[in-house]
């Protein structure tokens, strides 16, 4: 246990300092395990266009976003869903026949499918047929959720669906730290249903899924974290991570620097790779130029209107990967209402709304690293 933990302390360190916290352990597995001549061609094709600066592609995405839905049930409050935005989209889970027609399309390029964006996807009653039909298809697939709606039953179905990874978010060691920011999620009860699941693994003697335990480090759960590592790697977690906090309000940041980032969300996109790489699709069935954009205004396209190879290289796509390799060459950007301009410019995630007690703190940032003010929406 002690070595895997040190093991895993170096994989965070190494994905928050060189790849912005965007290399996941999950992502290693898919290619070790889920791999192909077809996907690894596509992508090293993928990364010559990148590397090219290539806005037209004919490579395909070997990253899968898929919102399966955009509801939840806590409230959290630096979340856009948790604080009831819908972002002018409908409020739905997507069906299976929907999930399925996006697979087929991309299906034989993709190493990695993530299930979830902006909801809880456990809500979603064909969940499971997703995550299977993915795994016909030889994909890593990914799930993220806040453990509430786990129960026995549920547990063992997504065991036999051949699920590759669960993340489980939990912050906090006790009741009064979790439920400040989890509101209306039960410690005691979320704990227990993640207790169900690796009990159920160590029964039928199995490995997968790989279950890793993300705990969002703020000023008041900071104090837990090392003991609740400790408590989840002898309960039988695979991974603990302790992920600082994005947060809009400086005074739930924790204090401590092994777990604070800079305020506003910096994402340093020098390196972004997202619209050559990433398929991001909402549950409406729209199109999102990556995982962090959240307003329906914002998206590159809908596949209710068009098909995905319609989509893929449309104006919008073409306009952002101009963009980046413009920043990246350190090349005068060209203007544009796209997202991606403001994101490039300040390196503030898109779903980063000002509040008031943010906005003198933001401003000083802003001086401080000479970058231009994203406009927010409110």
């Amino acid at each position: 246990m002690v070595v895997r933990k040190h093991i895993f302390h170096f994989v965070n360190w190494v994905s928050r300092h060189f790849f912005n916290n965007r290399l996941n352990y999950a992502h290693i597995q898919a290619f070790i395990y889920n791999n192909s001549f077809k996907k690894f061609f596509n992508l090293l094709h993928v990364h010559w266009d990148m590397w090219r600066g290539n806005s037209v592609t004919t490579s395909r995405p070997y990253i899968f976003v898929l919102e399966v839905t955009n509801i939840c049930n806590l409230k959290c409050p630096f979340c856009l869903t948790g604080k009831g935005i819908s972002g002018g989209r409908d409020v739905r889970h997507m069906n299976f026949e929907e999930a399925k027609k996006i697979i087929d399309a991309v299906g034989d390029y993709v190493y990695f499918l993530q299930v979830y964006t902006w909801g809880e996807p456990l809500l979603n009653k064909d969940l499971v047929k997703i995550i299977e039909y993915g795994k016909q298809k030889n994909i890593f697939v990914m799930l993220s959720t806040n453990a509430t709606a786990m129960t026995p039953a549920y547990n063992e179905r997504l065991i036999n669906s051949d699920i590759d990874y669960i993340m489980v978010a939990i912050d906090g060691g006790s009741d009064a730290t979790y439920e400040k920011y989890r509101v209306g999620g039960n410690y005691t009860k979320v704990l227990s249903n993640v207790k169900n699941i690796l009990e159920q693994k160590k029964q039928k003697n199995i490995e997968r899924p790989f279950i890793e335990w993300q705990f969002i480090v703020f000023r008041h759960n900071e104090h837990e974290a090392k003991n609740t590592e400790k408590m989840a790697y002898e309960i039988g977690i695979n991974k603990f991570t302790p992920l600082p906090a994005y947060v809009e309000d400086p005074e739930w940041a924790a204090t401590d620097s092994e777990y604070r980032t800079e305020f506003a969300n910096p994402e340093r996109l020098r390196n972004c790779d997202r619209p050559w790489s990433h398929l991001n699709v909402r549950a409406d069935g729209g199109v999102a130029s990556c995982c962090y954009t959240f307003f329906k205004k914002d998206d590159f396209g809908e596949l209710s209107k068009n098909t995905f190879n319609e989509i893929w290289n449309n104006d919008k796509f073409q306009a952002s990967r101009r963009l980046i390799t413009q920043q990246k060459r350190g090349q005068e950007l060209e203007q544009s209402d796209l997202l991606c301009r403001d994101c490039i410019k300040t390196g503030v995630r898109p779903s980063f709304i000002e509040t008031p007690t943010s906005t003198q703190r933001t401003q000083e940032d802003i001086a401080r690293n000479k970058v231009i003010p994203i406009t927010q929406i409110n």
